[in-house]
């Protein structure tokens, strides 16, 4: 029931009060005047002497039913009075919904944010990291390698050089060790003695994907690979 409806019942029944209180109170005749029996200047009457009866007409004091004019009767108080309009009903449950709506944005803004989590990689995914590790660290171990057969072919020196009938021998030396070495020759099961002449000697490993050239002078070897 809205304030408005409200005021209005309130109104009729004031309204009905104020007829019935003018109608039963206000509207009353005035009461009838009865001459004085007694003049001034007369003697007193005889207290032996009964005085004349008088009669008193006693008129009612209701005042007669005023029939209020003929109007269509409603009552104020029925449930679809009470109700509000359905423009009403509709512009109300807008408001509620749009302060729900209100509510419900206030409680999102104020929720911290849950951090990202990506999604877990797919089995093919799984197998192309763990192929892509399982490359790299044969690249890892091969650098490795070819990092300590480089250092190993630099401790050996070349310290002659002799021809005897048409073949070739070189001195090769490492710390206290010589090696005479031929063309062809394996040196420390290694590496092969690819090439030898009056003022270097070529060392390769056994793949060939790694190779020095060792100079009779004493200057610094030359390292390469293929």
């Amino acid at each position: 029931m809205t304030d408005r409806t409200k005021w209005l019942g309130v109104s009729g029944l004031i309204v009905v009060w104020l007829a019935l209180g003018y109608v039963y109170v206000i509207d009353v005749p005035p009461p009838q005047e009865v001459p004085l029996k007694f003049t001034s200047g007369r003697a007193a009457v005889d207290p032996i002497r009964k005085p004349p009866t008088e009669n008193w007409e006693v008129k009612s004091l209701h005042a007669p039913v005023r029939e209020l004019p003929a109007t269509p009767k409603k009552n104020i108080f029925t449930a679809a009075a009470l109700l509000p309009s359905p423009e009403a009903q509709a512009k109300r449950m807008a408001q509620r919904a749009h302060r729900k709506a209100l509510v419900v944005a206030a409680e999102v803004q104020a929720a911290p944010s849950a951090p990202y989590t990506p999604p877990p990689p797919s089995p093919e995914e799984l197998a192309r990291q763990q192929e892509e590790l399982v490359v790299q660290q044969a690249k890892q171990q091969e650098e490795l390698r070819r990092k300590q057969l480089q250092e190993q072919m630099a401790q050996y020196r070349y310290l002659g050089y002799v021809s005897q009938n048409g073949v070739s021998k070189a001195f090769l030396g490492k710390g206290k060790e010589i090696y005479i070495m031929r063309q062809g020759d394996t040196l420390d099961g290694k590496f092969l003695v690819a090439a030898i002449e009056a003022a270097t000697v070529k060392l390769q490993t056994a793949d060939a994907a790694l190779e020095t050239i060792i100079k009779l002078k004493k200057e610094e070897n030359t390292l390469s690979g293929t």
